[in-house]
């Protein structure tokens, strides 16, 4: 069954994860998850750093933003998020999305931004802020793009499944009249 995540083996309340999430509409298995964890994980530097730099603004205007109620968590979430990117980026190629220079390529990318989150999370300023939110900018895309060109190839993964003995139908006779 292709596009399926099968997790049987590596937990035992699977069976009921992986019925759900073979049903989820549109999602394709584990790509589909761990580019959603990639935006997941992004986003809490690119917005904490964003919201850090207009906390005055937003506390004169009586809104709860965690960058004025909770400032050393909205640091702490910051870098805890760049060190996931680190670790999603090593799980691509495990899970066979990417091959393994991505996460060799992504990783220059992945450890400035987590340099700048300890920076954000260390100095509390507004400068350590504007520096990580203007990288987060950037990084996305950059890391979007070598995640892209790192991509196993769909023939590949299909001559790997014919090395196991697996049968994909890919004879085809043709009959001439």
């Amino acid at each position: 069954m292709e596009g399926i995540l099968h997790l049987e083996p590596f937990l035992p309340c699977t069976q009921w994860a992986n019925r759900k999430l073979s049903c989820a509409p549109g999602c394709q298995g584990a790509g589909a998850l761990l580019l959603g964890g990639i935006l997941y994980s992004w986003q809490f530097p690119h917005f904490n750093a964003l919201s850090w730099g207009l906390r005055e603004d937003y506390s004169r205007g009586g809104y709860c933003m965690m960058s004025v109620t909770h400032p050393g968590l909205c640091r702490r979430v910051a870098l805890r998020h760049c060190l996931a990117l680190i670790g999603l980026s090593t799980v691509a190629p495990v899970l066979d999305i990417t091959t393994w220079t991505f996460p060799i390529i992504s990783l220059p990318l992945n450890l400035y931004i987590s340099y700048l989150a300890f920076r954000f999370y260390r100095d509390a300023d507004r400068s350590s802020s504007r520096k990580l939110f203007f990288c987060s900018l950037w990084h996305l895309p950059m890391l979007l793009l070598v995640m892209f060109t790192c991509k196993k190839a769909f023939l590949e993964k299909e001559d790997k499944g014919d090395l196991l003995g697996g049968d994909h139908g890919r004879a085809m006779e043709i009959r001439l009249p």
